[in-house]
Parts: C-alpha cells; structure tokens; sequence
C-alpha cells in the first residue's frame, strides 16, 4: 500500500496544485533514491528467498509452523517483486508514467499483498496462541491442513479489501490527475480497508500476544516455585519425625538403640537439628572427627570435641537455583521476543494507516510533506525486509539452514 497514493501523490506540489514534471526531479534525487529503494528491494527479496529455499531444502524445518512463516515469506517475496519495483518507479520519477490500467493493477497488487502480509503476521500469532494455552490437544489439530485454512483466508480477506475500488468504489477525482496513481478516497471505503487491512488485525494481535504472555508468564513462574520448593526439600531434607540414636541415659555410646522423638526439628543452615537435652541429628556433608573423608551420615553433635559441623552447599541447591535463573531468564526473552515482533510492526505501519485513514476525511484542509509520505510510505514497505529477520534469522534452526544455503551443501546431496 503506498501511502503518497493514498494521501497525496507524489506527482503533485506540495500545496496540490500542480504536477512536478520530470524537469523540476533532480539528477542527484533520482540516483540517491534509486540506490535506497534498490538496495531495500534486493535484501527483501533475497531475504525471503532464503527463507522459503531453506523450509523448501531442510526436513526439520517442515512443521505447520515454519509452514505459515514460508508463507509470510512468499507473500513478501511477492511485495518485493510485484509491487516495490513499480512503487519505486514511481518515487524515483515522481510522476505515474505506466498507464491507468497499469495503476488500477498496481494498486490492486499493492492491497492484497500488503494486506495478506499483515494478516500473515494474526496467523502467526494465533497458531503461537493455541499451542502455548492448549499444548496438548493442539499437538493433534496443528496439521498442514489447518495450516492451509489459515493461509488461504489471509488471502481471501485480502482479495475482498482490495478488489472493491476496481469495481467501481472509488471517487471521481481518483482519476483526475493522469500523473497520479491513486487509492480510492471515498470515505467508506477508507474505513472498510484501513480497518480491514490493519486496525482489526493490530487489536487482534495485541490481544493474542498479551495472552500468550500472560500464558508464558504464568508456566515460568509455576517453574520458579517448583524449584524454590525444591530447594526448601533440598535444605531442610526431613522435619518430623527425627530418628535419634541415643543411650537409655542419653549418653552417647556404641550400644545405642534406637528412639524417635516426634517434635519437628528446626532447619538451621541445611541441617536438621533436634533434641532437648543437647543431642542433635544433623544430616549435612561433613568431616568426620580424625578424618579426611567427606561422608553424609546422622552425627551427634555432642559425640567429637571438634567444632559443631559445618555445611556445604549441595550440588542440588547449586541446580535448583540455576534452573530459577533459567526460568526468569525465558521470560525476559519471552518479553523480549514479543515487544520485537509487535513493536516492529506498529513501527512500519501505524504511522501509514493514521494518515491513510486520517487524510481523505480532511483533504484540502491537512498539509503532508512529500518526503514525510514517501518516509511513511517506504517504513510500511520495509515491514516485508524485517518479516524474515524477526521471524526467521533469530531461530538456530534457520540460521543452521542458510548457513548450508550459503555453502552450497544442499547442492551436493
């Protein structure tokens, strides 16, 4: 979608009275601009060439899931290749030279493809959304098939936002300037698409992406207290009942017998300590008395003249509390994944659908700068660049395929 054709041609003066003409286009704008716009559309297509030769060429990347992402990049790779080039053209010359049926075309690609992109990205996020609340009944529905309804609505819904304005919904003076390629403006229209296009779908991820957070959250939280209790039962081992070896005069000696005394030992330090006449049961890794062996065994506390025992910290407490930081370290990236692909999409396409949707309502009466709608404009194309960074270079699993992409391993199987 290009927002100068939605808003204000780039075709025409800043004040909207009249064309630029080929002449008042400076040499130097036109090489700068061509090197800009070519270089974002060979990464872009590249990019999500890769991405679909690597689904296409590596086995363990053919799951439903990478499935929808091949085709967001297939959709991508579609903007790159049938829309951008045009829509380049376009910018460089600043006037439309192609024709009006080649516009309506262009305009209709331009729709569907962007459209099914954004929408691409609700797909994602629903099949993200159902395998993270529903994990196990999901393993079975998440088929190629499901994957396939999915993808085939996307382009649907945007066949239907895109086909309208060729039918006749649109405004007489979308077609008054012939150096102009222009959107319908006709209010209703305006509405239906934009909010088609992506307001409805920005509602619909936000929503799903806070659940799968709260989701997320809510199992890397149930993991932190399974470990810190762990780690409690770890420490504190036994607390009732302590089984004290003891003589019947309660002193200590080789012959003793055994006694349980039912009061719960309190948890000092890791050890289990109990009795009141002094007597203590402490089960802890220690150094016997005259002895440079490290055993665990239950140890009278009153039995050597050495220091009372000291403990070290058990291997388990050392695990345990790796395995809490691990936990909270996924939920900071879980946090950090979902502000990348969110915040990266309302970057590249909130500022567009504002004016896309704000401007027709005002015309004459709201003034953009040409360069402001052609920033605007080419911020929601990059959006087709960043799809393949932010949904497929930031997996090992990718990175390991392109890595034989680029050294040609596939070639020579």
């Amino acid at each position: 979608m290009d927002v100068a054709n939605s808003t204000t041609s780039p075709a025409r003066s800043p004040e909207g009275t009249g064309s630029l003409g080929l002449t008042e286009v400076t040499l130097g704008y036109q090489v700068l601009t061509s090197l800009l716009l070519g270089t974002l559309i060979l990464c872009a297509v590249s990019g999500n060439a890769c991405v679909i030769a690597a689904i296409a060429l590596e086995r363990s990347l053919q799951t439903v899931a990478n499935y929808l992402i091949g085709s967001l990049a297939v959709t991508d790779l579609m903007v790159s290749v049938l829309v951008l080039p045009m829509a380049a053209l376009y910018q460089v010359l600043n006037k439309w030279t192609l024709g009006q049926v080649t516009c309506d075309i262009f305009i209709s690609l331009d729709v569907l493809c962007c459209t099914s992109s954004i929408l691409h990205l609700c797909a994602i996020a629903l099949d993200r959304y159902w395998a993270i609340t529903d994990p196990i009944d999901y393993v079975n529905k998440r088929t190629p098939r499901r994957a396939a309804v999915l993808i085939s609505l996307t382009w649907l819904i945007g066949f239907l936002i895109s086909i309208p304005p060729m039918l006749g919904w649109r405004t007489p003076e979308d077609r008054s300037n012939p150096d102009a390629c222009t959107i319908s403006k006709d209010h209703g229209y305006t509405i239906y698409s934009t909010f088609g296009a992506f307001y409805i779908p920005l509602l619909l991820m936000l929503v799903l992406y806070g659940r799968i957070f709260k989701a997320a959250r809510f199992r890397i939280h149930k993991t932190v207290k399974k470990v810190e209790k762990k780690k409690i039962a770890d420490t504190c081992l036994t607390l009732s009942p302590v089984t004290v070896q003891k003589k019947g005069n309660g002193e200590p000696d080789k012959g003793w017998r055994r006694t349980v005394e039912p009061k719960p030992g309190a948890c000092v330090n890791g050890a289990v300590r109990q009795g009141q006449d002094g007597t203590a049961l402490e089960i802890i890794e220690v150094q016997r008395c005259n002895s440079s062996s490290k055993t665990h065994l239950p140890l009278p506390t009153e039995a050597c003249d050495s220091p009372p025992p000291f403990s070290f910290e058990r291997r388990s407490e050392k695990n345990t509390e790796a395995k809490r930081r691990m936990a909270l370290s996924r939920e900071r990236k879980t946090v950090k994944t979902l502000g990348i692909i969110m915040g990266t999409f309302i970057l590249c396409w909130l500022p567009f659908f504002i004016v896309a949707l704000v401007l027709p309502f005002c015309d004459s009466k709201c003034y953009m700068p040409a360069w402001l709608g052609a920033v605007i404009n080419w911020l929601g194309y990059s959006n087709s660049l960043l799809n393949p960074i932010i949904y497929a270079y930031f997996n090992k699993d990718f990175q390991s395929a392109f890595k034989k992409i680029i050294k040609c391993k596939f070639c020579h199987q």
